[in-house]
């Protein structure tokens, strides 16, 4: 460095977008990796730039670990090595870090007994003698050092001189005073040579560590600042540090806690012989060859860098170069132990960094909370509970306790599945994950208990209703489009008309990824739900089944057993090629566009769209994220998808897993936004809604590419969105403010009271108050009420509508033009969907979370088939994607 550093005391020159190397160690000290050999950071600045400035930051560093005034709770543990502060060697450095650590808890108490005890050796003297009588005094002295540490040993030995110079006498004097304080005395010699610290005797070549105490002791062989001393001091407090932040057991109530670093700051390492370099030196010695987790250490650098400290080679063209550098290394196993992070020359002359690192949050990390109790207490009483209940008389057991009924059975996910009419039994799970199935099951009794006595007839929506335990996952979409099927029997029961037939609804929940929904071979035990229904077919008038709302091999078989019973579904929300393929079920019809149509409209917009291309970069490079594992929707889409775009623009592909054990949004962030900075591209999300959140969640906590700059988002293409983003735009649009949100829908809110949409919602409200509707719900709306039209067109011919009939009506007459909430519907017996249903692609604009509808294509509610999307001079024409037939 050829310029001098700045006096203490004055503020140096920022290097230009240093906030974004403090923003990333500000994450990785709050939360750190699981990365064993983490690298100790120096800080220095290029020849041209102020040298003073990487002390300045590591000193008020401090500030953003620290609390003040008392207040420890959600800091970093920290502490500071300042040679401007601190005089001696390596000895004072290391226990002022291991005092500090422990003041500095956030909460709980820092137990160092690895270091102390190592600690405490050098301030031992070896006996004469012997080997025994030379390793006596070092074990009295020792011992002496654990009594000051343990409570319950202390205690034990004051009680037994209390008792020996009060009470007791004789031989009863001499039996407390050795079981009190001989014995663990005696214990604790045998584990000092047989079983503790033996890695020190392997850093001597000794056979044990009281062995290799000798050596180290005050009248050893080695000097108090031997370069061995140092290593086992920094390797003795490694180790503690390790053992306060391991993996918990699950009845801990620290599982969830400590998972921030232990930050050491040496704000000068310059001079040689200082305790900062001393530090460092003995940090880079042993980190070569020992895991160095969860110590982050940042030192800084005025003059030329110590020679173990290998540069960084970061891009300093990029804003976000020496910050993304600093994110892969922190959080990848660093075959280097010191890394040289060297910042440009140039100052930030506008004062952006400074003002962003001076006036920032503070790091904060995870506070303590009372719940974290509950699991560690409540566990134990329920299993003592369970088990003296198991092994009780039954004579004991209380009488009106009562199995839940077959229809409602507990798996081994956790989630109850069956069939219940709301009142029969319970579906929902305790507690507040059942809350919402739990309180449309109770507005389904209220509804089925309107019905007069007389006829009825009665529709089961059959839908993954539950998520299993552990499962990142939003609410399931059924319990939306469930709201807009009693929504419907309500309006259809209150009603007067000349053929009105009473609908009755049973719920069915088949448990999360449709898992109980059909017989399983391979496990020939587990519940069948559609067996269930089949099963109640003529004692509940089952007339149809509805809902579905996935495309899944599992949903596909639940549909093919009640085909082969004779009963028709109508689905929502279904849009796989393989429910309405050549091979689908006779009886199967949904009111849901297929992949084959969606997949060209997501290639049309994306390749013309004026809004993506201001977003992007020439035509658009698309990376597609997709679930290879989800065959009946991800991949079906994503191979539609991609061959309606190969011939337009480049694309890459991300995979990723739903289901946890495998791929999960945590893992393909980086890769996501890397992809697209680098291409300057969209991301086009083709899987499930429900995890969609979990992505964007992880995208926004993996900095790099996924932070991009001041007044640019990533744009993102989704098949749906999830049921929260479409209700509150305002509150997505703030919550992920590096994204603008593109996503399909069946239905756009219009200001025409003549629309259908706008009497549904307010039959919505009728029911659900101020809950809000959807273009989910308003499916769930129309599928009702198809069934029921269908039934009663039925009625003047046969007073007996049977489920076949229903069928035969539908392939035979079918509906047509029917003013459905969720768009024009049309089904018969070569649709097996609406042909050119109405496909509409919405935008959340940012800042203020606007919603705008920007694509419009096929039957809208005026009944016209739009033949463009756009607005003039910027029009297209909609793709169209053939009939409501199955595909050839």
């Amino acid at each position: 460095m050829t310029n001098s550093p700045a006096p203490r005391g004055s503020t140096p020159a920022y290097p230009r977008w240093s906030d974004r190397l403090i923003r990333q160690i500000d994450t990785f000290a709050a939360r750190r990796s699981g990365a064993e050999r983490v690298p100790a950071l120096v800080l220095g600045r290029q020849d041209g730039g102020d040298p003073g400035w990487p002390a300045y930051v590591i000193r008020e560093y401090e500030h953003r670990l620290a609390r003040g005034h008392g207040d420890t709770r959600g800091q970093v543990p920290h502490a500071v090595v300042d040679d401007a502060e601190l005089h001696g060697g390596f000895l004072p450095a290391i226990d002022r870090v291991a005092l500090r650590f422990q003041l500095t808890m956030p909460s709980g108490r820092l137990r160092l007994p690895a270091f102390h005890t190592c600690r405490a050796v050098l301030e031992s003297e070896r006996g004469t003698g012997d080997l025994l009588s030379q390793q006596q005094p070092i074990v009295d002295s020792l011992y002496t050092e654990l009594l000051k540490r343990r409570r319950t040993l202390r205690a034990g030995a004051h009680a037994a001189d209390f008792l020996g110079g009060h009470v007791l006498t004789g031989w009863l004097q001499w039996f407390v005073a050795g079981l009190a304080v001989g014995v663990p005395k005696l214990f604790y010699r045998w584990y000092l040579r047989h079983r503790g610290l033996k890695w020190v005797a392997g850093e001597f070549r000794t056979a044990n560590f009281l062995d290799a105490a000798l050596s180290f002791c005050r009248d050893g062989e080695l000097e108090r600042e031997d370069p061995r001393v140092r290593r086992i001091l920094l390797r003795a407090l490694l180790i503690d540090l390790r053992a306060a932040t391991r993996h918990r057991s699950p009845l801990s109530h620290l599982r969830s806690r400590r998972p921030w670093s232990f930050v050491l700051l040496v704000p000068q390492i310059d001079a040689a012989d200082g305790p900062g370099r001393a530090l460092l030196g003995a940090f880079a010695e042993l980190a070569g060859d020992h895991p160095t987790r969860p110590l982050l250490v940042l030192a800084g650098c005025a003059g030329p860098a110590p020679d173990y400290a290998v540069p960084l080679d970061a891009d300093l063209d990029r804003p976000n170069g020496i910050a993304d550098k600093v994110f892969a290394v922190l959080r990848e196993d660093s075959r280097e132990p010191v890394r040289l992070v060297l910042l440009p020359a140039d100052n930030d002359t506008e004062g952006t960094a400074k003002n962003k690192i001076e006036t920032g949050a503070r790091v904060t990390a995870r506070e303590d909370r009372p719940f974290d109790w509950v699991r560690p207490s409540v566990v134990p009483v329920l299993a003592l509970a369970t088990a003296a209940f198991l092994l009780a008389p039954s004579s004991l057991w209380p009488g009106t306790a009562h199995p839940a009924p077959p229809s409602c059975v507990t798996v081994r996910t956790g989630e109850r599945v069956g069939v219940t009419d709301g009142e029969q039994c319970d579906l929902a799970v305790p507690g507040d994950p059942g809350r919402e199935l739990r309180d449309l099951e109770r507005q389904v009794a209220q509804e089925n208990a309107r019905i007069p006595d007389g006829r009825y007839r009665t529709l089961v929506f059959l839908a993954p209703l539950s998520l299993q335990k552990g499962v990142y996952d939003d609410p399931p979409l059924g319990l939306q489009i469930l709201r807009g099927a009693i929504a419907q029997q309500h309006r259809l029961n209150a009603g007067v008309r000349q053929n009105k037939m009473p609908v009755r609804l049973l719920i069915a929940n088949t448990g999360q990824y449709f898992q109980y929904g059909a017989r399983n071979r391979a496990a020939p035990k587990d519940p069948d739900i559609a067996q269930m229904i089949i099963s109640r077919q003529r004692t509940d008038h089952i007339a149809a089944v509805i809902g579905i709302t996935q495309s899944r091999p599992e949903s596909l078989k639940a549909v093919q057993e009640l085909d082969q019973a004779g009963i028709p579904v109508i689905a929502n929300g279904v849009s796989g090629s393989t429910m309405v393929g050549p091979g689908s079920p006779q009886r199967y019809f949904q009111i849901s566009a297929p992949d084959t149509r969606l997949g060209p409209v997501f290639a049309d917009f994306i390749r013309h769209s004026p809004r993506i291309h201001r977003l992007t970069s020439g035509t658009p490079h698309a990376v597609v994220v997709y679930d290879p594992t989800d065959t009946s929707f991800s991949t079906d889409l994503r191979n539609v998808f991609l061959r309606a775009y190969r011939g337009y623009g480049g694309i890459d592909e991300v995979t990723y897993s739903e289901k946890p054990g495998a791929t999960t949004p945590d893992s393909i962030a980086t890769d996501v936004c890397n992809k697209v900075s680098a291409t300057h591209g969209i991301v086009v999300y083709l899987a499930r809604s429900g995890v969609l959140p979990s992505l964007l969640n992880a995208m926004q906590s993996a900095g790099g590419h996924c932070q991009p700059p001041e007044g640019t988002t990533i744009p993102l293409i989704a098949e749906s969105a999830p049921i929260d983003f479409q209700l509150r735009p305002a509150r997505t649009a703030q919550a992920y403010p590096y994204m603008t949100l593109f996503y399909e829908t069946s239905n756009a809110p219009t200001s025409d009271p003549r629309d259908p949409y706008a009497q549904f919602t307010q039959d919505f409200a009728d029911v659900f108050g101020q809950l809000s509707a959807d273009a989910d719900a308003a499916g769930g709306f129309d599928t009702v009420g198809i069934v029921s039209k269908v039934i009663e067109n039925l009625l003047p011919a046969s007073r007996d509508v049977q489920p076949n009939d229903i069928y035969l009506w539908l392939t035979a007459h079918g509906v047509s033009e029917y003013p459905g909430a969720s768009g024009v519907l049309q089904l018969d017996g070569k649709n097996k969907y609406p042909p050119d249903k109405a496909v509409y692609i919405r935008e959340i604009t940012q800042p203020g979370g606007a919603t705008a509808t920007l694509l419009s294509c096929g039957i809208l509610p005026d009944r016209q088939n739009r033949l463009t999307w756009g607005t003039a001079p910027d029009t297209f024409p909609c793709p169209r994607g053939g009939t409501g037939s199955p595909p050839g």
